[in-house]
C-alpha cells in the first residue's frame, strides 16, 4: 500500500483519533497493513497520532505557562507519565 492519496487519508484519520479498524473500513487499507510496523500505512498512522499528541502537548504547555490550573495539572501528569515511560526503556 503506497498510494499517496490513501496514505494521506490514513494520516488524517489517525490524527482525528479514528481507530485503526475504522480507518481500514473508510480507506480500504487492510487492518493487517495498519498494524504492520514495516508498512507505509502503519507509519502514516503513527505519524498522524504522534503529531496530534505533540500538538495537544504544546497547547497544554502554552496554557500552563499562562497559569491555567487545569493545564498545569494535565502537564504534570504528562510529565510524570513520560518520566515513567523513559525509565522503562
Amino acid at each position: 500500500m503506497n498510494n499517496p492519496d490513501i496514505l494521506k487519508e490514513v494520516f488524517s484519520f489517525a490524527y482525528q483519533y479514528m481507530s485503526a479498524k475504522e480507518i481500514s473500513v473508510i480507506t480500504g487499507v487492510d487492518l493487517v497493513d495498519l498494524k504492520d510496523e514495516d508498512s507505509a500505512a502503519h507509519k502514516e498512522f503513527q505519524k498522524g497520532r504522534l503529531l496530534r499528541k505533540a500538538e495537544f502537548h504544546a497547547s497544554v504547555i502554552q496554557l500552563s505557562k499562562q497559569l491555567s490550573s487545569p493545564a498545569m495539572t494535565i502537564e504534570q501528569k504528562i510529565a510524570e507519565q513520560v518520566h515513567i515511560n523513559d525509565l522503562k526503556k
